[in-house]
């Protein structure tokens, strides 16, 4: 079962009994406890900004030479980007959340201010009723416990969560496990204010999903390995490292994949895919080559796309399968970018260097041996991000470790 990431409506029906503070050990009441956690999701969104970047595509018109731009034109908008591809937007993960305590704290003002529990009649997971517990834990947390059913293909799922949210060592997080018996399946998702975002799905050593996201550098990690006994094994990496500024996915299996994206402080700068099918598919970012000195501004497969130098186009019509030109002033963005196709074993370092086309691309940094390190390498450069609190992810069945090491407010055992 997916973490919260549907919409939480509270519904105003429920039935609440009373308990004394001293009997639960909290020294807050549930309205006091939602009352912080509310305010602090809220605080952690509000300073928490993101932008989207829009670009300008040109549909197809007859030739316009006030469109064949000079190369400095493009720079002098292009040297201003920011790129925030790889930038942690926590809106995603955390909007379920705040809704969630908005509704509480609003369901809870109309009771008596000094209960620490409720049981709960809420609308949830796509508008279905679900019975719920919420308490505030010793230490001050607010828990929410509650099972919910589906039928899918005439199989009724159930699966079992508990949800708490409060702080350690302070700083704020939100803990959520779930554990589904119909599939014999836990998952979990766990943000730790500043730090870091976990969301897992476990069943065993060969299926599952792990996935780590820094917040303060933006790294990114992600692994699965999936076999259910009747298709071929999956197994999937998805990394970027801050550090070099490259993303890297190596899939085998189902739709096996060897990829790679470079980016620099603008933007993405270049990629290598390689289905393993004997082709291969390059992308350049021109704007980081020498050699040209004009670019046709239209996205969409004109007959004089591309770059030029002293009026000539640098690559044949034959030499690339699309380019992409855009100039959006009003908002910094410019992008002249290519995408080329190749046999794998044509890969080249004077395709890669596009000293091919008359050009330098990124000063030569991005050769073969690059291409190839990177991608062989990502595993052995990565695996110790495949750890949580001290658990490695690919030392066997870590199943059992990883549930007793669960706060104890949320664990769930099958």
């Amino acid at each position: 079962m997916k973490k919260l990431v549907l919409l939480v409506v509270f519904m105003l029906s429920f039935s609440v009994f009373s308990c004394e503070k001293s009997s639960s050990g909290s020294s807050k009441t549930l309205l006091e406890a939602t009352t912080i956690y509310k305010d602090k999701v809220s605080s952690i969104l509000e300073n928490k900004e993101t932008k989207t970047k829009k670009g300008r595509f040109y549909n197809d018109t007859p030739y316009n030479e006030e469109d064949m731009l000079p190369r400095e034109t493009y720079l002098s908008v292009y040297e201003n980007l920011v790129d925030n591809s790889n930038d942690v937007v926590l809106t995603p993960y955390l909007l379920t959340y705040k809704n969630l305590l908005d509704e509480l704290y609003l369901s809870l003002e109309d009771l008596d201010v000094s209960i620490v529990e409720a049981d709960l009649s809420l609308v949830f997971l796509g508008g279905n009723t679900i019975d719920m517990h919420v308490f505030v834990s010793k230490d001050d947390g607010v828990v929410f416990e509650f099972d919910y059913s589906q039928t899918i293909f005439q199989t009724t799922i159930t699966s079992t969560y508990r949800l708490k949210m409060g702080y350690e060592d302070d700083l704020f997080y939100i803990k959520q496990l779930a554990y589904t018996k119909n599939e014999d399946r836990y998952t979990y998702f766990e943000f730790l204010e500043n730090t870091s975002i976990i969301d897992m799905t476990y069943k065993d050593e060969a299926n599952f999903n792990y996935k780590y996201v820094n917040q303060t550098t933006a790294e990114f990690f992600q692994t699965s390995r999936m076999s259910d006994g009747y298709n071929e094994p999956y197994s999937h990496l998805m990394w970027f490292n801050p550090k070099t500024m490259v993303r890297t996915i190596y899939a085998d299996g189902v739709d096996p994949i060897r990829h790679i994206t470079v980016f620099n402080e603008k933007s993405m700068i270049f990629s290598y895919s390689d289905y393993l099918d004997g082709k291969i598919s390059l992308w350049f970012q021109l704007l980081e080559a020498t050699g040209w000195d004009h670019a046709y501004l239209d996205a969409n497969a004109h007959r004089n796309q591309g770059v030029y130098s002293n009026g000539v186009m640098l690559f044949k019509e034959d030499e690339y399968r699309q380019f992409n030109v855009d100039l959006v002033p009003s908002i910094h963005f410019a992008n002249v970018s290519v995408t080329l196709d190749f046999n794998q074993d044509e890969l080249s370092d004077d395709i890669l260097n596009l000293s091919r086309y008359q050009m330098n691309f990124y000063e030569g940094k991005i050769t073969k041996s690059f291409v190839m390190d990177t991608i062989n390498h990502s595993y052995e450069e990565s695996k110790h991000l495949a750890v949580y609190r001290g658990i490695d992810f690919y030392s066997g069945n870590v199943r059992s470790e990883f549930i007793n090491q669960m706060d104890k407010d949320i664990k769930i055992t099958d």
